[in-house]
């Protein structure tokens, strides 16, 4: 009887270490979910006319595409994406990262048309993305329902709700891959600080995604960013040598000339 006994418990036991093991290998072998960041002004928010289109961008597009847009509420959840009256260059980025995508992949935007970095050179009460740390402490993120002045800040905690809301509950983590930026054309007026200013966001983004994350690789996280075209009215010089200066330095960033490009 005892050794019966025996037998059964030490069978027992090597279950629930093969349960144990098979628990481990499926965690390991599921990919976390790529997450994609998009920010900026009115290239990255949508200025051309839903007109233009291309055939492929409709609303049946998108399989794998699960969508929260964060500047307007940060509730944390992620929806099916709809176009609108317009389009712009991140839906066809979700569409190239959706054909390569096996499993569902998971954008946050936060975009507003017409904003700058710098305070003072938009119309007054029209919310910015400067990340002067002292600045930011008197200032609160920006959304539809009570106003704000900081988009920085809307997109920071709009990140962190998102994380807790859905993303740290996906069976296989998450993993940011990516901020995406196209800006500059507000800051035209004050283009002199501009390189300082663009630099303190894209550090205070990093901090504060690195802070939710806990991912050493995420203190450099990959910032990919357009300059103006040269053709625009809006173009001026000084913001696209800032621009270029920062995308010289060491740390993870990539920058597209929107004049060698179809970007408008």
């Amino acid at each position: 009887m005892n050794s019966l006994y025996t037998y059964i418990m030490k069978c027992y036991k090597l279950l629930l270490f093969l349960v144990f093991v098979m628990e481990q290998w499926v965690a390991l072998s599921q990919t976390p979910a790529h997450v994609f960041i998009t920010a900026g002004q009115s290239n990255a928010e949508g200025r051309e006319s839903a007109e233009r289109r291309p055939p492929y961008l409709d609303d049946s597009c998108y399989h794998h595409l699960r969508y929260a847009f964060v500047r307007s509420a940060q509730t944390g959840r992620f929806e099916d994406f709809k176009f609108g009256d317009t389009f712009a260059f991140c839906d066809v980025t979700n569409y190239l990262i959706d054909r390569a995508m096996d499993s569902d992949f998971y954008a946050i935007k936060c975009t507003y048309g017409g904003t700058a970095i710098a305070p003072g050179v938009t119309e007054p009460g029209k919310p910015i993305w400067y990340a002067d740390r002292k600045w930011l402490k008197k200032n609160k993120a920006h959304n539809s329902r009570n106003g704000g002045m900081s988009l920085t800040l809307s997109l920071t905690e709009g990140f962190a709700k998102c994380v807790e809301t859905t993303l740290s509950k996906l069976s296989a983590g998450y993993d940011v891959k990516a901020i995406l930026w196209h800006q500059g054309e507000s800051d035209r007026n004050k283009a002199g600080n501009y390189y300082q200013n663009f630099k303190d966001m894209i550090t205070f983004m990093r901090e504060e995604i690195h802070a939710v994350t806990g991912k050493e690789k995420d203190k450099t996280l990959p910032f990919i960013f357009g300059t103006v075209p040269h053709a625009s009215r809006q173009y001026n010089p000084m913001v696209e040598a800032a621009q270029l200066k920062v995308a010289q330095e060491p740390v993870s960033y990539t920058h597209l000339r929107a004049h060698e490009t179809e970007l408008h």
